[in-house]
Parts: C-alpha cells; structure tokens; sequence
C-alpha cells in the first residue's frame, strides 16, 4: 500500500470515489453504503474544497502511481484529538483490508504527533459499520449529535429518525 496526503488536484477524484463508497447508484448495495438512509450524493466538487480547509486527506494506493483506492479525512481538534470522517474505499477494493490500512496509518500518525485519540461520529442507524470500528479499538463515548437536517451537503434524508454517535479510540504513544 501507498499512503500520500492528497493535493486540491486530487479533489474530482475524492469525490467519485466517496460517492462510490457511500452511495453508489446502480449497484447491490452493502454495508458499507447508506442508501437506505440517504439520497444524493454524499459529496460535490463545491463542498471538497471545504474539507481540505479543515483539514487533510490520506490517500491509499495499491500501486504508486495508480488510481486512489481509498482515503480518509483528518482534522485535528482541541486537546490532541484527531477526528477522522469520509473514510471511503472504492467499492472494486473493498474487503481486501484498505479501511484498516487507513485507520491503522492515521493512528501511526496520530501517535507521532502526540494526540490523546481517534474520533469520528457515525449514523446510528449503521450498526454494522460502528461494529466495524468497535472491532479497531474505537468505543462509543455515550453522546449523541442530532443529525444535521438543514444541511444539503450531506444528502437528502430518507428518515425522521437519524442521529449520530461518537466513537472515540484512546492512543497510547
């Protein structure tokens, strides 16, 4: 695997391969898709460049020069804490280990640069994906965030129902 910080770029890219990952139109959904929650796309051209202003994308590659076969978003918060979001892997890739390959490497990083923890919120109604983090070490720290209804840039709800958990990974150095 190939790890690289991604350029503005590199933003097209990201955002075909996240709307892949969470809702790809057209295809047998998965687990790791929220269709069933959500319609739209989960991200724009116009929204991306949001996201390199709050923080950085890790690319994963299988070869080097080739296409991006996943990324994940880091922004770094108060205390030490590093959020993570918009972990996407494109769906040819997907079970074959690059999600943990990501996480595994943002939390290397993280550990070198001294932060306390992982957080990243997920959709409640997602438990098979909050299972996956539980099984890499991140626990559900007992609060909720209302989900963010009047925000077009996240996808048109499909439910009344949906908020968010936070699961946070403690790091030892």
């Amino acid at each position: 695997m190939y790890f690289s910080n991604a350029i503005v770029d590199d933003g097209p890219e990201l955002v075909r391969l996240i709307n892949s990952a969470y809702r790809l139109s057209g295809s047998k959904p998965g687990w790791t898709d929220e269709r069933q929650l959500l319609s739209g796309p989960r991200i724009s051209s116009e929204t991306i460049g949001a996201e390199f202003v709050a923080g950085r994308f890790l690319l994963c590659k299988t070869t080097h020069d080739g296409p991006i076969a996943g990324c994940v978003h880091i922004a770094v918060l108060e205390n030490q804490i590093w959020y993570i979001a918009l972990l996407a892997v494109d769906p040819t890739n997907q079970a074959k280990g690059i999600g943990a390959d990501l996480l595994t490497n943002v939390e290397q990083q993280a550990i070198a640069a001294s932060a306390d923890c992982l957080r990243i919120t997920v959709i409640k109604q997602r438990q098979q994906l909050i299972a996956w983090y539980e099984r890499r070490g991140f626990r559900l720290n007992g609060k909720t965030i209302p989900f963010p209804y009047d925000d077009s840039t996240v996808g048109v709800p499909l439910r009344p129902d949906l908020s968010l958990v936070v699961l946070e990974k403690k790091l030892a150095p």
